[in-house]
């Protein structure tokens, strides 16, 4: 099993812990990493599935409010070019996809959504990291959502660390956990049969504290049986009919 995931830019601790968040529920799982700077986008080609990371924050203008640039953090289009075309590519060879935090956002940029350019500056509560440490939340999972049968809740307490979130949903998806102020925190496809998998988190689940939380946990290991799923669909049959 190989997977593609997309470069944080950043060093040190933080960037490595998507591959070991992995890598503790199956060692064996190939990384890709997926970045601008190495121009490998062709490289969707050899993963079996697409983990899209945090990090800054998309370049406002694609969603139509280039004035609210001021107000964004790490702003690198670049990146955001470059994961438009990989989540196109991605999308066009039926890959499984996971979005976290930023990784929800860029997702849902491209499937023509928007987003809260600042919480605490558009009067939601501020629910990014206070003093190096992410910040803790409930959410509330939406009713017979996947996200719903994944976890077998119907409430989570996750880490936090985002100042912006997801304004309008893009194109085909549906709200699957909101916090307790109104802030979208999960989303994935309305018509699930129709599509890859997709589900896009805005916390982060390879640094929760716990593990065996079934925000964290359970997420990976269905993550990695929608990958085997997929990698059963596209392999030719080996049976023999006689």
């Amino acid at each position: 099993m190989r997977v593609g995931i997309t470069d944080t830019m950043e060093t040190g601790r933080k960037s490595g812990l998507y591959a070991s968040w992995l890598h503790r529920l199956d060692p064996s799982v190939e990384i890709v990493v997926l970045s601008y700077r190495d121009r490998n986008a062709g490289q969707i080609k050899a993963v079996d599935a697409l983990l899209l990371t945090g990090g800054g924050d998309v370049h406002p203008g694609y969603y139509g409010m280039p004035d609210a640039l001021p107000r964004a953090r790490g702003v690198d289009e670049q990146r955001d070019e470059f994961e438009f075309d990989l989540i196109e590519r991605a999308l066009d060879s039926d890959l499984p996809i996971l979005g976290i935090c930023r990784g929800m956002q860029v997702m849902n940029v491209f499937l023509g959504g928007s987003l809260i350019v600042d919480l605490p500056s558009s009067d939601y509560e501020n629910h990014s990291s206070r003093e190096g440490h992410d910040s803790e939340h409930t959410v509330q999972i939406a009713a017979q959502s996947m996200l719903n049968a994944v976890t077998g809740a119907s409430e989570l307490s996750v880490n936090s660390s985002h100042h912006q979130a997801v304004s309008g949903l893009g194109n085909g998806l549906m709200m699957s956990a909101m916090s307790p102020n109104g802030v979208i925190e999960a989303a994935e496809w309305i018509l699930k049969d129709r599509m890859p998998f997709l589900l896009l988190v805005q916390w982060h689940p390879e640094r929760m504290k716990e593990f065996e939380s079934p925000a964290s946990k359970n997420v990976v290991k269905h993550f990695f049986k929608e990958i085997q799923y997929s990698k059963n669909q596209k392999s030719p049959s080996t049976s023999i009919i006689s």
